[in-house]
């Protein structure tokens, strides 16, 4: 049967017939937890999908090779493992791994395994493969459809402040204007720039992502714009296609774009005006269209005052403006945040936390979040481990706050902090980020000794690159 054909079949009779044909199946998410098996892998192991989903599958099978396959991105065959069952035996087994993506990123991985004693071959049957494909295509157009009908949901809040900034993105996804988005760290400036292409008439192209800050600089030009066969020593023979190509039709969205070095910034200016590339090492030019987003979380503006960026990139690139309001400034929010990160942590933590008392999520509305969102979550992750299958109380909280770097009230009846105060807290921050940026770089990434450099302790050193989104 053609894939054509097979489209016509629903979803769900196409992963029963997929299933039907496999032995043993499981499908996991892009961090390694399980998120399907089949009644097959059930019955070989004992373990039903309620009790492993949401668990690394690591924890079931501790040789798995899961993890390192979603890493490196490669198909991994006949991999022989001992499956660890419900009653604590092994059962040799042999595996084969598929990385599932989607939009160019890793979304999952796919194992098919077969019992040792009944091994042929590891190739998975060519129907099975069509009934994969047909189903994947599906998926796809069902998740394309989904996600372009109300993107703006995974956007939690309701305040004045989320209302204009939807509203904004809204305004932004009708052209193809270049967008420039200002958050703090943890603030969600990746997910408005998902909500900008998912809503414009771009969706069913790419929306490729590159952190500035984390690819090396000598390697930033060759990342935007791809290479020639020859362009320098070390390049594979076959070239490779730059971020700008990719993206053609789509958009691309460049995070930390206050870290682009001067010298990239006049060929960024260059592709912005001339709508045109050249791969490094050639001389043809290669016609684009590719919308640009980009994010920061220091003002550009500082930095064009300071030399530090050059004036008419900055001019160009800040055509439409997102402002991400930090969450101290919408702290009516916070709980509708909370109910939200709860239930999202309860599947991927494989926990039953029945929510959270009035005492501690008023106290949490009384605190800044220097590092918004993503703080939150972190301080409900590990307020959640400690509670286990418990209401989350204040008790719970009140360690991570009794700490000097998270000073928060231990009366509840304390005022929010002033709005000057915030300021003041923000150019802190945003200093402080600056520095561990540069001790870093003297330190070659070297985390021990950035630490002793600093005279704190390494864990409040990654507690710091954490919450300023260093790593």
């Amino acid at each position: 049967m053609a894939i054509r054909e097979l489209d016509k079949i629903p979803t769900k009779a196409l992963m029963a017939r997929i299933t039907a044909e496999l032995e043993g199946l499981i499908v996991t998410d892009a961090d390694g937890r399980y998120i399907y098996v089949n009644h097959r892998w059930s019955s070989l192991t004992g373990y039903t999908l309620d009790q492993v989903k949401g668990r690394y599958v690591r924890d079931i099978v501790r040789n798995s090779r899961v993890d390192e396959v979603l890493k490196s991105q490669k198909f991994v065959s006949g991999d022989a493992v001992l499956l660890n069952i419900c009653t604590n035996e092994e059962v040799p087994v042999y595996c084969s791994y598929t990385p599932l993506f989607h939009d160019g990123e890793i979304e999952g991985c796919f194992v098919y395994m077969i019992p040792k004693s009944e091994h042929t071959s590891m190739t998975i049957p060519p129907n099975v493969v069509t009934l994969m494909e047909a189903l994947n295509q599906q998926l796809l157009m069902v998740q394309s459809h989904s996600t372009a009908v109300n993107p703006l949901d995974h956007i939690i809040g309701t305040s004045p402040e989320i209302l204009k900034m939807k509203h904004e993105i809204v305004c932004a996804a009708r052209s193809s204007s270049t967008v420039y988005i200002e958050g703090e760290t943890g603030s969600g400036k990746e997910l408005v720039a998902h909500a900008i292409h998912e809503l414009s008439p771009r969706q069913n192209h790419r929306l490729v992502k590159v952190n500035c800050a984390a690819i090396p600089l000598e390697l930033l030009e060759s990342e935007f714009f791809g290479y020639v066969d020859g362009a320098f020593t070390g390049a594979r023979r076959s070239g490779q296609v730059g971020k700008f190509e990719i993206a053609n039709g789509g958009s691309l969205f460049l995070d930390e774009i206050s870290q682009m070095p001067l010298t990239l910034q006049p060929k960024l200016l260059r592709v912005l005006q001339e709508r045109e590339i050249e791969r490094i090492g050639s001389s043809t030019i290669i016609p684009i269209d590719t919308r640009i987003i980009s994010a920061t979380n220091v003002p550009l503006e500082q930095l064009v005052q300071k030399c530090k960026f050059r004036s008419d990139l900055y001019y160009r690139l800040n055509v439409i403006r997102i402002r991400i309001p930090p969450l101290r400034e919408r702290r009516e929010d916070i709980p509708m945040l909370i109910d939200h990160l709860i239930k999202k942590l309860n599947f991927q933590l494989n926990l039953q936390i029945p929510g959270i008392t009035p005492e501690a999520v008023k106290r949490l509305m009384e605190y800044d979040w220097p590092g918004n969102v993503r703080e939150l979550q972190n301080v409900l992750e590990r307020a959640m481990n400690l509670a286990w299958f418990e209401m989350l109380e204040w008790k719970y909280f009140s360690d991570y706050f009794n700490h000097p770097m998270y000073p928060i009230s231990e009366s509840p009846a304390v005022p929010a902090i002033l709005p000057e105060s915030s300021t003041l807290r923000r150019r802190t921050g945003a200093a402080e980020r600056d520095i561990l940026i540069q001790t870093l770089q003297e330190c070659q990434g070297n985390k021990a000794l950035a630490a002793r450099k600093l005279g704190i302790s390494r864990t409040i050193l990654y507690r710091k690159l954490h919450i300023y989104d260093l790593i």
